[in-house]
Order: C-alpha cells, then sequence, then structure tokens
C-alpha cells in the first residue's frame, strides 16, 4: 500500500504535462506489447484506487484518475530529463506481463507492473485485486 501512495503521490505532483498524448514520438522509452494496448477502466471501487483508468499505446502509456487528471509517463519521464539528470526506463514484457522500471536521477525509482488475466482483464500487480477490464 505504501508503493501505492507513492505511486499515487508522484501522479497528483505531475498530473499536468505538455500534451495529452505521446503516441507519435519515434524516441520512445514505452513499448507496451500489443496484448495489454487500449483503454482499462478498473472493475471495482477500491479504496484509493477508485477511478483510475490506463491507456496503453504503442509508444506510451499513461493513467488518469477520475476522468480530471491525464499523466503519460513518457511526458514525464521528459520532463524530468533536464540537463545533467539521468532517468532511465527498463521494461519487461511477456505474454502475460508488463513491467516497466523508471529510475531518476536522484536514486528514486518506480515500478509499474501488469499481469494479464484474460484478452479482457489486467491486474495492476501493486494494489492487490485492482482489476482492471479493456473497454
Amino acid at each position: 500500500m505504501k508503493k501505492f501512495l507513492f505511486l499515487f503521490g508522484i501522479f497528483l505532483l505531475f498530473s499536468c504535462s505538455n500534451s495529452d498524448d505521446n503516441t507519435n514520438s519515434p524516441n520512445s522509452d514505452f513499448h507496451p506489447p500489443s496484448w495489454i494496448q487500449g483503454v482499462w477502466e478498473q472493475q471495482s471501487s477500491l479504496p484509493g484506487v477508485a477511478g483510475v483508468t490506463f491507456s496503453f499505446s504503442a509508444n506510451d502509456f499513461c493513467f488518469t484518475n477520475s476522468g480530471i487528471a491525464k499523466q503519460c509517463q513518457q511526458d514525464y519521464v521528459n520532463q524530468m530529463r533536464q540537463p545533467g539528470n539521468s532517468v532511465s526506463v527498463t521494461e519487461t514484457n511477456t505474454e502475460t506481463t508488463y513491467t516497466v522500471e523508471i529510475k531518476y536521477y536522484a536514486g528514486q525509482s518506480v515500478i509499474y507492473s501488469f499481469r494479464k488475466l484474460a484478452n479482457n482483464k489486467i491486474e495492476w500487480t501493486a494494489v492487490s485485486g485492482s482489476v482492471f477490464i479493456k473497454q
């Protein structure tokens, strides 16, 4: 739960970006597998994650909180990459999992991990029981 609160705090802190989507970027750090691409809405309302929606494209992924604030990860990584600030992104893709670790210059890292439950269901593994349905 502490990880989720940290992720949620980062999301709120940096929820504003210059663009709504970064799917046309040829130099993207993110490459979600085809099985996860699309829009995913939470199946049930869990405390702390109610209203969260994930959207995955070929070159990025974003999440929206209650339809209000959208944060695309490529935009966020680009914002953090200022002169002298190194940010690295490591992805792990399998037929049933997609995991991204973003390491920031100050030694912090954020890990997003998703597990495929069915063709139309994924779980955000940071929050136990957080099942999302493909729209």
